[in-house]
């Protein structure tokens, strides 16, 4: 594997625990917008997208209940 290709998905994963992106294709979108262009390729796979997706999930700042 590439340095550049291991270093794509070290962003993504830091990107969903950050709670800022919605789901993969948020964070797809930023990389591209950073100049990952094979982040697309990179994350294309079921397993790499529900993993994103459930980190995206669980660092999404919660509402506060009342």
């Amino acid at each position: 594997m590439k340095k550049q290709d291991v270093e794509i998905f070290r962003r993504a994963v830091e990107l969903a625990a950050t709670g800022d992106c919605a789901d993969w294709t948020d964070i797809q979108a930023r990389l591209v917008e950073k100049g990952f262009r094979r982040a697309p390729d990179l994350l294309d796979g079921q397993k790499i997208r529900a993993i994103l997706d459930a980190q995206c999930a669980l660092n999404r700042p919660r509402k506060k209940t009342k």
